[in-house]
């Protein structure tokens, strides 16, 4: 009967770490997955958004989207120029919320990157979805739309 429970305790123990293990890794093997499929995309008049994913900064209260702008054809920004957009609006469920701040560079011939980040309200429904939309990129005018899932384990 002891060498019974002596097993019964490693056996334990080998299977509490395990669980252990296999939560830990998991957040991190969703979001290495949600970044490389992307949250989606828009394209109109030759110019393509992509939105790449989020991070949740600030214990909730920031949100981070890191985004990628394509153009079919070579098109001149201002070096002073503080947003590649033209007034981001981004939407959670009903509610709007305004961009804090827009950071990108450019990367590649017609091919930008940056991060726009915004003001998350305190009360969120659960996996509420998001809306990003603008109406200009890179001073042309158009309609970029794209819809995703807040992941609420995310905050």
């Amino acid at each position: 009967m002891r060498n019974l429970t002596k097993y019964t305790v490693r056996f334990r123990a080998i299977a509490f770490f395990l669980c252990l293990l296999i939560g830990f890794a998991s957040p991190a093997l969703t979001s290495a997955e949600s970044l490389n499929q992307g949250l989606g995309s828009a394209e109109d008049n030759g110019i393509k958004l992509t939105l790449n994913g989020y991070s949740i900064v600030n214990h909730g209260h920031t949100i981070r989207l890191n985004y990628t702008i394509h153009s079919n054809s070579n098109i001149q920004v201002d070096p002073y120029a503080k947003s590649l957009m033209a007034s981001p609006h981004i939407w959670i469920e009903h509610t709007l919320v305004r961009e804090n701040s827009d950071t990108f560079k450019k990367v590649g011939n017609n091919l930008y990157k940056g991060t726009i980040e915004a003001q998350l309200h305190q009360y969120r429904p659960e996996n509420p979805h998001m809306t990003f939309k603008t109406h200009g990129i890179l001073n042309q005018k158009g309609q970029w739309t794209i819809r995703f899932i807040l992941n609420n384990a995310d905050y």
